[in-house]
């Protein structure tokens, strides 16, 4: 990620626990957006979309207008969702791409919070893979 608090690393995205959250630094003072929180899928896959969980203790952080980017090597990227809104809530929302694409990285890139903050928050995000192979 750009940024993580220490009591809300980047992993807590990941570990399968809704009570948990990344979340990025807000003291001593906040880092303006756009925030980005990337995964490394470990090989390439065939990704057809991903589903966001909001943070569900309270609004803060929650993602209002994102933008995903995958890549073969973590450097070089490639847009899937230039620009998208997320409807505000609880509720998991899931992103289909237009069409899979094959890599290794993914970023999630919040650009706008649902209260206007300088913050971004996540409870869990789950990359969906194509059932295709790659040819």
């Amino acid at each position: 990620p750009d940024s993580a608090h220490r009591s809300h690393p980047a992993t807590n995205a990941i570990d399968g626990d809704l009570k948990t959250i990344w979340h990025t630094e807000w003291e001593p003072s906040p880092a303006p957006m756009p925030h980005w929180l990337t995964l490394d899928l470990g090989q390439t896959q065939q990704i057809r979309g991903i589903r966001y969980v909001p943070r569900q203790d309270m609004s803060n952080g929650r993602i209002a207008e994102y933008a995903i980017h995958v890549s073969d090597d973590g450097e070089d990227w490639r847009s899937v969702v230039k620009s998208a809104t997320m409807a505000s809530g609880k509720k998991p929302v899931t992103v289909q791409f237009s069409k899979p694409c094959s890599a290794r990285y993914l970023k999630l890139t919040a650009h706008r919070e649902v209260n206007g903050k300088p913050f971004a928050a996540v409870a869990e995000v789950d990359v969906l893979l194509s059932d295709l192979e790659t040819p």
